[in-house]
């Protein structure tokens, strides 16, 4: 029997076809739910061609209109397709050899430099060795010149504050505070969220992560096998925070229950930090139907961002989210029209249009 016949199987057995959304408990109170977000399937990722069992994505700053994407299965290389995810642009290759079990893939803007960040910390079994953030400075995709590159990984090893070892499936980058966030993957409890400061001048020093916050003490966004509430928001596999910031995601996926796989969406106040965001109640986005093994996400802005599923049993959609443009906006460029370029300039980052420069909000120079 295969995976989705299995999971068509429980579906059924456990009554998740309901269409009322159901109210969810998190940190103790109930949750309001998001719709602002509309979900649409943009492509299919060819894994005969690409890639298989991808679990992060990010898209590309240097090259707009392109998706890097990471595997955790067996190949040890990042490549970019379009948003349709049929061809390849792009397979990048590391010159040297570096920490496996790769599980997450964010970008980020450091010191005016655009860079691509690997989480080398899976770890199933919570066996331990070597955890390691890998980062290399993301290279422009040109598909018709360079189609293969490759490029010399630098990594940041790093240790949990309690000793102890932890699998992990999610990592984001803030460009506001150039701070790496790193959350643990547990099953039937609580998921826990570090961070430490990007630099890229650690060397081979171990740093010790700083713990922030446990996700959603007293939540029902969870299924146990006596169908009882887990302690928290469970099963993390992916998380990103907008281009500029303001926006988080948060997701995880249950393999038994569709019901219990959720998007989490936070805004960030003027002068928040993430740390105190993610201590707020979140809104889960109503548009988000389940994907099998569901497991990466990305923002392209504020208005856009990515979710595809690490499936190995065909070929993976790729699934676009778009919201409308704030009221009383000027709304161009479309939120539609694709790609967008960013650019950094003096520290804050901006749409690059014909029509001249955007605030990520929309807003005309």
């Amino acid at each position: 029997m295969t995976k989705k016949v299995i999971f068509s199987v429980l579906c059924l057995c456990f009554g998740v076809a309901a269409t009322a959304a159901p109210k969810l408990v998190y940190n103790g109170d109930t949750l309001a739910w998001n719709t602002e977000f509309s979900r649409k399937q943009c492509g299919a990722l060819d894994i005969n061609e690409n890639i298989i069992e991808v679990s992060g994505i990010a898209c590309s700053r240097v090259t707009p209109g392109y998706i890097w994407m990471q595997s955790d299965e067996t190949e040890r290389y990042i490549i970019a397709t379009d948003e349709k995810g049929a061809e390849r642009a792009c397979k990048l290759k590391f010159s040297k050899t570096i920490r496996w079990d790769w599980e997450d893939l964010s970008g980020g803007v450091y010191e005016g430099k655009n860079y691509l960040f690997i989480g080398a910390f899976g770890d199933n079994e919570e066996t331990g060795g070597n955890y390691s953030v890998v980062w290399v400075e993301e290279p422009a995709i040109d598909p018709l010149n360079t189609p293969e590159l490759t490029v010399t990984p630098n990594q940041i090893k790093f240790v949990y504050p309690d000793g102890k070892n932890h699998n992990c499936e999610a990592l984001m980058y803030d460009n506001r505070e150039q701070m790496i966030y790193i959350i643990t993957k547990v099953y039937y409890d609580v998921c826990q969220v570090f961070r430490m400061p990007f630099r890229t001048d650690y060397g081979t020093e171990t740093q010790t992560l700083e713990y922030i916050c446990d996700l959603g003490l007293r939540s029902d966004l969870g299924y146990s096998e006596k169908n009882k509430p887990y302690k928290g928001f469970h099963l993390v596999t992916g998380a990103d925070i907008s281009p500029d910031g303001r926006y988080i995601l948060i997701k995880n996926h249950n393999n038994i229950v569709a019901s219990y796989s959720w998007i989490l969406y936070w805004e960030r106040e003027e002068g928040e930090s993430v740390a105190d965001a993610l201590k707020r109640q979140p809104q889960p986005l109503k548009c988000y139907s389940y994907e099998w093994q569901g497991e990466a996400i990305c923002w392209l802005d504020n208005y856009t961002f990515y979710t595809t599923s690490d499936a190995d049993d065909g070929n993976p959609p790729i699934y676009r989210y778009t919201r409308p443009f704030a009221e009383g906006v000027e709304q161009t460029p479309s939120p539609e029209a694709q790609p967008r370029p960013l650019r950094l300039i003096e520290g804050h980052l901006y749409i690059d249009s014909p029509q001249g420069l955007y605030t990520l909000d929309g807003r005309r120079l």
